[in-house]
């Protein structure tokens, strides 16, 4: 484990909070270099999302397989693509766009997903909107026409630090949430051998910390027309 910092967590899915204190040795520049150019490369994203959503007064949480790996302080296996949602991002969109590309990286927005998406170095990322109501919140994961619906409270409320860079991540109840109720986002979706290892470790975590599967699953649902 590699990560240094106070992050908070929903202690049962109902969205009471409680601060965990992580004080972990810093990591050498050494070890990143050990990484694989691809990796490198996704920690660089990771950087500049977080200062590219600071700049534009927003946050960036990251989902999918490198909040796995964030969530574990350590890259764990290659990542070919790099997935997040953003507060609030439609009325950020033209100043998060300008900020990428004076960071040179290439920016198109699909309307129909609300998603912007940039690419760098042939590595690429993509972001939905994020909406809140009160405490819940609400990813668009294809524009209007799907929502997923969590607490709030699930996301991280200050950045971790992952390799020296700092960056907002989704948390252990919506990653665990959202694989449980995959096919009701996409009926064709079939549970690959990363996913399941990332549920196993999800398991074990929410097993250690006391926290009970069903209380997330009755606190996540989704809408769409499919």
């Amino acid at each position: 484990m590699i990560s240094s910092v106070k992050v908070c967590r929903s202690v049962d899915g109902s969205g009471h909070n409680i601060v965990e204190s992580i004080i972990l040795p810093s990591l050498p520049q050494e070890v990143i270099k050990m990484q694989s150019k691809n990796n490198q490369g996704y920690l660089q994203f990771l950087n500049d999302i977080y200062e590219v959503s600071n700049a534009c007064s927003t946050k960036t949480y990251i989902w999918g397989g490198m909040a796995i790996d964030i969530l574990k302080g350590e890259l764990t296996r290659e990542h070919n693509d790099l997935d997040g949602f953003t507060l609030n991002m439609l009325e950020r969109l033209n100043d998060l766009s300008a900020r990428y590309e004076n960071l040179g990286y290439e920016t198109s927005f699909l309307e129909e997903f609300h998603m912007l998406k940039i690419k760098k170095g042939g590595l690429h990322a993509a972001f939905n909107r994020l909406d809140i109501d009160g405490d819940v919140a609400m990813w668009r994961h294809i524009g209007e026409q799907g929502t997923v619906y969590f607490p709030f409270s699930w996301l991280d409320c200050i950045p971790r630090n992952f390799y020296h860079t700092q960056t907002y991540c989704s948390g252990i109840n919506f990653e665990y949430g959202f694989r449980k109720i995959a096919r009701l986002l996409n009926p064709e979706w079939k549970e690959r051998e990363k996913d399941h290892i990332a549920l196993e470790y999800l398991e074990e975590r929410l097993s250690n910390d006391g926290i009970e599967a069903k209380s997330i699953l009755k606190s996540i649902w989704s809408y769409n027309p499919f």
